[in-house]
């Protein structure tokens, strides 16, 4: 199996922060910018996605959770194009606080 990395896609992780990675269902995402977005960036995500099949690419859009919704900060041009397939979930990732203060990469 190759991996690549299709685009750059960064987060910021503060010192004692995990990031966490999960399947979160399509109508519990937000995007934090509604900016219009160019219809060719649009087509190569959902290409992209249609190359994988059920598959989804990593690294994933990211964001953070902000009660029961995720909001979306990058990535949405793969949110978009899995509302265009119909998908019902979305692989995102978001930062956590060590819980009780655990170390990272326990």
């Amino acid at each position: 199996m190759t991996v690549w990395t299709p685009q750059d896609r960064s987060i910021s992780v503060a010192p004692g922060h995990r990031v966490v990675t999960g399947y979160v269902p399509i109508e519990q995402i937000t995007m934090a910018c509604r900016a219009r977005m160019a219809v060719g960036d649009v087509e190569a995500a959902y290409r992209k996605q249609l190359a994988l099949g059920d598959h989804q690419a990593f690294p994933c859009p990211n964001g953070r959770w902000d009660g029961e919704r995720f909001v979306l900060l990058d990535g949405r041009h793969a949110f978009i194009s899995a509302l265009m397939l119909g998908m019902t979930h979305l692989l995102v990732a978001w930062t956590e606080g060590a819980a009780d203060g655990a170390q990272v990469g326990r």
